[in-house]
């Protein structure tokens, strides 16, 4: 079976990465849906990005192309471009099913184009359309601000043959509009066991701290002595100041904190994102460390392959994660953690993890 997938990845994120792997092994398992689709067992991929330099996962199935338009209003890039198109309607015609992924890909604005975004989705949908091709929307994540964009959207899902929606915004948007859709969990807790099911494993959540009134009190009945602590702040989340100055004199105390218990700390950015500095937790670590009195007694992962296999090689005995995906990685490697949490997004998730109630797929 021949499936083209429509990515968001592109700027060095751990979690769009990990749901594609997942959302590929999913496939692969014909877990993901169902659709009647007959299938000779033997899978290939294509995977449209914005970055084919920086990979993550790297499969012989799986080739990696470039989005057409990239940067379009510049004159040096109508060749790129004319190749880019040309790859779409080959992927396309190629394709068995075509499959539109990602949080957030389907939104108002978009720094890549000269255009709205929805207009490129309206366009693309055209295309699948006029060749027929079974159309599936996966952990899909609308930010739609304006309502006049409503018909854009309804023209982009109205003919898919299954949608599934990441939150319950997306899925009372779209019932809206009268198309069907389904909330699923996140696949990232499939990625050590296929079959995982939140209610069967035991909860790794250790406690729950309010991440903008976070202080070293906080962390009192907490075992910390000789273990090896990792660490996914993100920037500009820690202090309910927003001020990055404040923020590192806290971090840098938790530090000094954490080495004085004997701890070994492990700072482990889930986003390094290429050209949104803020974003980028490599660039806020180093701000962190620079000049710190414990500069040379830290330790930071460079990339995420070497983040990733923290969780996956079990090296760390506590995480302080902050990250959405730090706190799933924890649950699903059994690595007990603490969850800062910062936005409802994460509230929702620890809430689930305490009571063990998985996130039911829902129908309209």
């Amino acid at each position: 079976m021949n499936i083209s997938i429509f990515a968001s990845i592109w700027c060095q994120n751990l979690w769009d990465e990990l749901i594609l792997k997942n959302e590929i092994k999913l496939f692969e398992n014909e877990a993901l849906w169902t659709i009647n689709q007959k299938t000779n067992k033997k899978f290939s991929f294509r995977v449209f990005t914005y970055d084919i330099k920086n990979i993550f996962y790297l499969k012989e199935n799986i080739k990696y192309l470039e989005y057409f338009p990239i940067w379009i209003r510049e004159k040096r890039n109508i060749l790129r471009n004319f190749k880019n198109l040309l790859n779409l309607f080959k992927t396309v015609i190629w394709s068995d099913i075509i499959v539109i992924w990602g949080g957030g890909i389907i939104y108002d604005n978009e720094v890549q184009s000269n255009k709205h975004p929805l207009d490129q989705w309206v366009f693309r949908n055209k295309l699948f359309r006029f060749f027929r091709k079974k159309v599936i929307f996966y952990a899909i994540w609308l930010n739609i601000k304006n309502e006049e964009n409503y018909k854009k959207v309804e023209k982009i899902f109205k003919n898919a043959t299954k949608v599934f929606v990441r939150d319950m915004y997306s899925f009372k948007l779209l019932q809206s509009l009268w198309i069907k859709s389904e909330i699923i969990e996140d696949p990232v807790f499939c990625d050590k066991d296929i079959n995982y099911k939140m209610d069967e494993w035991k909860s790794s959540l250790v406690k729950e701290i309010e991440s903008n009134n976070f202080s070293l009190k906080d962390l009192d009945n907490v075992s910390l002595e000789n273990k090896n602590i990792g660490i996914t702040f993100r920037a500009w989340y820690v202090w309910k100041s927003w001020n990055e100055k404040i923020e590192i004199f806290l971090i840098r105390e938790l530090v000094e904190f954490l080495l004085s218990k004997n701890c070994k700390v492990f700072f482990l950015p889930h986003s390094i994102h290429l050209t949104d500095i803020k974003s980028n937790d490599l660039e806020f670590y180093n701000k962190i460390i620079s000049k710190s009195s414990f500069e040379n007694d830290v330790f930071v992962a460079k990339n995420l392959e070497e983040v990733y296999n923290y969780y996956t090689e079990k090296k760390l005995d506590l995480c302080l994660a902050m990250r959405l995906h730090s706190m799933i990685l924890s649950q699903v490697y059994e690595i007990p953690f603490v969850a800062f949490s910062y936005s409802k997004k994460t509230e929702e998730l620890v809430k689930r993890i305490r009571s063990k109630t998985p996130m039911k797929a829902t129908k309209n």
